[in-house]
């Protein structure tokens, strides 16, 4: 079926800023999640907790309701954009025959036997139906748990979508469906918690019928002429009708978030109200009401019953059914039903279970939703169980709808027609992807989409696109505003081979109901486009999507129905009709029709093939020969079995298989088309046997698949468009190309990529058979990969992040580079007989002590890892395999080494591992540096770009001047040491240099800041943050004020028991020389104390330059001591057990 085939719309030539597939399904994502948060700051506005008087309006009853005609109540639902209160109101077998349901339903002329069942429809109501109506069953609930009055209103919508047909005049459209049913308050909300969505509501509803409104206009009340609209706005007219709405607006954002669901609405009866004469009648056009305006839902009009369609004549409006435009001119309402006289289930006087005919729009809106909800189950059936996108669903019915109305093409009354399902549902029957097809596509922004083909001259052209456009902005109360609410304007152009363009449908608002299709110039309103040319040439034509400025969120999803004569489509279908057994090459096992005679003939280049039987059984066919065929396709309940008996099929325009199960064995496909247009592989559950599927030529998108055997793509670019591809082996030759959604690739034995062949970004390829080789040699790394059994040889690189759990993975390679090594329990990383394995950015294992993991190599092998970072692994096995690099990789519990080295065999905790972080990165301010080191560290040194050392644990340095700076940290301890580098940038600083008071003891800052730290021998003094510090004792003090980011730092105080603030050190048997000096200090203790000294040289800003630390345990001792490189006056710190004494010294 050519569904197979062709368009899932490549980009010619012309194609513009065209965007991966993946990024624009995640900005449409991302747009989703955008617009459910604005929905739900809307659905706020839509809700009503108050009161209101009957003396403010007249028109309610004592309670503050709204009386209704059927003795029912309406009570207040929200405050409209004027502040005026809003109420809802409600607005079969010759039904189904006007819209060709019944051509659906088990007898009709379409043998497909739907009926609904499985499925779930949403009916939102007047209070509730009558759940237990014989007509219903048990497929009727009350999701909401209302038990309000039952109301004969909700019954008779409510048969007319699903009634079963106890009564055979009142059978529903889908009469086995499940139906749920709500009433009509906190209608949004309800609908966006019950909403079909495939990942978080698979049950869900895929459509819901709303055959109710607000009131607007006038209305009977109490039995007069009541008018509903506010004065302050318009005296004269209800401002309100196709007004774009809050509600409006939130219909549109939660059908932008719920792609596959679908809201029918009733467009209402309010054309011929006329009222009393005191203002204006409704009608006749322009009485849509705000629900009706919403841009993605169906808005259905009414009219009578339609039994023998032959001209559009034949097709009668109602009296009542509303009419468009909208205010800002698009097309409403969308599509007419029956809605005049609709016999369906009712209540009857006593409560009892009745029967009744009824005429509105009420009426026709489940008519239309009964009716497409066949479709949808229909597409299920054929396509794997997807459903149609709603903006699929609503090109299809436009695209097939009967000719209506008093000129060809739409109108404000009818809108586009007449619902036809049974139209639509030959398209989905017949699709062939070529000439009749259901596409559904993402625009991105500034990009251009297009397809060709070659008119039979003959057959008439249609397309039609439609899009759920995000929601408008509604404009300003006022009457009739023309603000346009179409967000993303997309425009659908045909172009024939002469440059001739083809313009879509569309009406002038200004002739109101009167406006007639015009196809000379832009829409620029709708977010519907259809192009139709009834009388093509034979010649080439060029269908072309794209948009006008910038597309919101970057991208736009569309749906596209296409139907043409097309020349190089398939010319015939030919059904197999051989029963549980027979040879393809026998013309008694074909027919042109499903179950039909035999035509004697078999299958050539130009036929679809189709397998369509109603044997449920299991059939097996045989094929005796090559063949050439357009297309092969599987559907129904049949069980088939294809033997291709060591031959070939070649098809050009595709593969699908949607029913039960297929099997297809011994032998090969052949995909080989010769145009750009895209073609269609769907591969569902099918099985397959010794077959190699060759992807040989064109461009091709392969929907679904389960196990596929060899896949080749030799000289074709193949888009897998699923989330998991599993094969056998696979293979890229010559300039072939993968792509596609797919988030991981699992292969069984090989994966080969030649070096002309291109594979997809963000590849995760998991090996999972018993042995395989992995050579990709495209430019275009894999993301991961990954053996999860089994032994993988991996011949060459292409890959950025390796790993093994329970499997081998095995190095046929000098050198091989990844990114990460992540080695799980059972593991073994085989470095062949001596490669190397060379790893830039990490390490892993999770490796157990049941579940041992290996490295090993027959000679010797080597791992590289030059990142500097710690590693603790355990129950790690490691033979002849060497590590080196800045990485620390310690092997503790568990772990075996066998003549290998740079591994570390310690207690982790002990590792030493230098790490560092810095704050307050700002010139003249104390620059903190916070010790992250771990291990059994004994000592520290840090290293100040040179200008300075420390062997505190947490240091502060002042750097002078802005610039980069390399800070270097060492920690040691008795089995050795580890260095860790790292450059800081140091910039500006605007707070101003705080100097020290000093009273006494009494320290204080004399300049002011928003917080200080007090520092005592270059350290920080615990909860010293106040301005002032008594202090505590002798030393050198500085204090630092706060800002933003930068803290600026003092010049050292230095405190001493001497007046002077300096010790007489001869005292202490402590002498220092020469003063001053030039290159070195000698300092000489000649005193009776043993025990650790520390000795440190500080300029003025309290920067340390030298460390050096000795042990005295003789009367004598000398250390002499290298000065800094700049002269200066400095510190010389003198540090023991118990004392702590400083001397100026003078570099000269």
């Amino acid at each position: 079926m050519r569904l197979l085939v062709i368009i899932a719309l490549v980009m010619l030539g012309g194609t513009l800023h065209a965007q991966d597939t993946e990024d624009k399904k995640r900005l449409l994502e991302q747009a989703r999640i955008q617009v459910k948060s604005d929905f739900q700051k809307h659905l706020d506005k839509l809700s009503f907790s108050g009161s209101l008087s009957s003396q403010k309006y007249n028109f309610l009853n004592s309670e503050g309701n709204l009386n209704l005609e059927d003795g029912f109540q309406s009570k207040v639902q929200y405050l409209d954009e004027s502040g005026f209160p809003v109420f809802y109101a409600p607005m079969n077998l010759n039904a189904a025959k006007t819209t060709g349901a019944n051509s659906l339903q088990p007898g009709g002329s379409l043998g497909l036997n739907l009926t609904g069942k499985g499925l779930t429809v949403g009916i939102f109501d007047q209070t509730r139906p009558k759940p237990d109506h014989v007509e219903f069953g048990n497929r009727l609930t009350q999701i909401d748990g209302s038990s309000e009055q039952l109301s004969t209103h909700a019954t008779h919508v409510t048969g007319t979508v699903l009634g079963s047909g106890v009564n055979a005049q009142a059978k529903g459209m889908a009469y086995e469906a499940t139906g749920w049913s709500f009433n009509w308050d906190s209608d949004i909300s309800k609908m966006n918690a019950n909403a079909y969505d495939p990942d978080t509501k698979s049950n869900g509803m895929l459509i819901s019928n709303h055959s109710y409104g607000i009131v607007l206009g006038w209305r009977i009340s109490n039995g007069s002429w009541t008018w509903f609209g506010n004065p302050s706005v318009d005296p004269k007219r209800d401002w309100r009708f196709g007004f774009y709405s809050t509600k409006s607006q939130a219909i549109d954002e939660l059908l932008f978030t719920k792609p596959y669901y679908s809201v029918v609405w009733s467009a209402g009866n309010d054309r011929d109200d006329v009222g009393d004469g005191t203002r204006d009648p409704d009608g006749p056009d322009d009485t849509i009401g705000p629900e009706g305006v919403a841009k993605n839902n169906f808005t259905i009009g009414a009219v009578e019953q339609v039994l023998n369609y032959t001209v559009p004549e034949d097709v009668k409006m109602s009296n009542f059914s509303s009419w468009g435009p909208v205010d800002d001119g698009r097309i409403k309402p969308d599509l007419v039903a029956m809605g005049v006289n609709v016999f369906s289930a009712s209540i009857n006087s006593g409560g009892q279970d009745g029967y009744a005919s009824q005429s509105g729009t009420s009426m026709a809106a489940p008519n239309a939703t009964g009716s497409m909800f066949l479709l949808q189950q229909l597409y299920s059936n054929r396509n794997s169980g997807r459903f149609l996108l709603s903006s699929a669903l609503k090109a299809l019915t436009i695209h097939t709808t009967k000719e209506a109305g008093p000129a060809p093409g739409p109108d404000y009354m009818y809108g586009w027609g007449l619902l036809d399902v049974n139209a639509a549902a030959k398209i989905i029957l017949n699709e062939d992807g070529s000439s009749s097809f259901i596409r559904e596509e993402i625009l991105g922004n500034q990009e251009v989409q297009e397809f060709e083909f070659v008119s039979d001259g003959v057959t008439p052209i249609r397309a039609t696109v439609a899009w759920t456009d995000p929601a408008g902005t509604p404009p300003g109360t006022a009457n009739n505003p023309t603000n346009l609410m179409l967000v993303n304007d997309l425009d659908l152009r045909i172009f024939d081979e002469d440059g001739k363009e083809f313009f879509p449908w569309t009406l002038d608002p200004s002739q109101r109901a009167g406006a007639r299709g015009d196809r000379t110039k832009d829409n620029f309103r709708d977010n519907v486009e259809q192009v139709y040319i009834e009388s093509p040439q034979a010649k080439k034509y060029r269908v072309r999507i794209s948009h006008k400025g910038d597309l919101k969120f970057n991208v736009q999803q569309y749906s596209l129905v296409f139907t043409a004569g097309v020349i190089d489509g398939s010319d015939e279908t030919l059904y197999w009709i051989g029963g549980t057994s027979g040879d393809w090459n026998s013309g008694a096992n074909w027919s042109t029709s499903v179950d039909g005679p035999a035509v004697g003939r078999v299958p050539k280049a130009s036929t679809r093939v189709v397998f369509e039987g109603s044997n449920a059984g299991n059939t097996t066919v045989s094929l005796g020969s090559n063949v050439d065929i357009f297309s092969l396709n599987f559907f129904g309940n049949q069980i088939v079995t294809l033997d291709l008996k060591g031959n070939q099929i070649d098809a050009s325009g595709g593969l699908r298989i949607s029913n039960q199960i297929t099997t297809i064995k011994n032998g090969e496909i052949n995909f080989s088309a010769v145009n750009s247009n895209p073609k269609l592989v769907e591969l569902s559950q099918a099985s397959f046997e010794n077959v190699k599927i060759n992807f040989l030529e064109g461009n091709w998108k392969v929907l679904s698949g389960e196990l596929l055997d060899d896949i080749i793509i030799d000289n074709a670019k193949v888009e897998f468009d699923y989330s998991q591809v599993r094969v056998n082996s696979f293979a890229i030759l010559g300039t072939g190309e993968l792509k596609g959604s797919f988030d991981t690739f699992t292969f069984k034995k090989d994966f080969i990529v030649e070096s002309s062949g291109t594979i997809k970004s963000g590849v995760n390829a998991v090996f999972s058979g018993t042995e395989g080789i992995f050579n990709n040699l495209a430019t275009q790394a894999v993301k991961s990969l990954f053996a999860s059994s089994g032994k993988l040889t991996i011949s060459s690189g292409g890959i950025d992040e390796l790993g093994a759990s329970s499997g081998e993975i095995i190095l046929n390679k000098d050198q091989l580079t990844i990114g990460k090594l992540k080695i799980g329990p059972a593991s073994v990383i085989n470095l062949g007989i001596s490669s190397e394995l060379v790893i830039t950015d990490s390490v892993s294992s999770t490796a157990t002590l049941t579940q041992k993991a290996r490295i090993q190599a027959s000679s010797k092998g080597k791992i590289i890892h030059d990142i500097y970072r710690k590693y603790c692994f355990e129950h790690i096995s490691v033979s002849n395999v060497d590590v080196s690099g800045d990485a620390i990789i310690n092997l503790g519990v568990g772990a075996e080494l066998t003549n290998s080295s740079g591994w570390l065999q310690q207690n982790c905790g002990e590792v030493l591992f230098a790490n560092f972080k810095s704050t307050f990165p700002c010139a003249g301010a104390a620059v903190n540096f916070e010790n992250l080191s771990e291990g059994n560290i004994s000592t520290y040194l840090w290293d100040f770009g040179g200008l300075g050392e420390s062997s505190l644990q947490n240091p502060f340095f002042v750097f002078d001047n802005t610039g980069e700076y390399l800070i270097k940290l060492t920690v040691s301890n008795a089995e050795g040491s580890t260095t860790f580098e790292r450059s800081i940038q140091i910039g500006e600083n605007t707070l101003q240099k705080p100097a020290i008071v000093v009273n006494g003891t009494t320290l204080t800052s004399q300049t002011p800041g928003s917080s200080y730290q007090w520092y005592l021998n270059g350290e920080k003094i615990a909860g010293a943050t106040n301005r002032s510090l008594e202090a505590s004792g002798d030393g050198s003090y500085q204090v630092a004020i706060f800002g933003e980011a930068c803290n600026r730092v003092s010049d050292p105080v230095v405190i001493s028991a001497i007046p002077d603030q300096e010790v007489e050190l001869s005292r202490f048997g402590i002498f220092v020389g020469p003063i001053p000096s030039e290159d070195q200090l000698t300092v000489t203790f000649t005193n009776g104390y043993t025990g650790p000294i520390t000795l440190s040289i500080l300029d003025m800003a309290g920067r340390v330059f030298r460390n050096i630390e000795i042990g005295k345990n003789t009367e004598s001792v000398e250390v002499d001591m290298n000065l800094p490189a700049n002269n200066g006056l400095y510190i010389l710190r003198i540090k023991t057990d118990n004392l702590t004494l400083h001397k100026k010294v003078i570099k000269q």
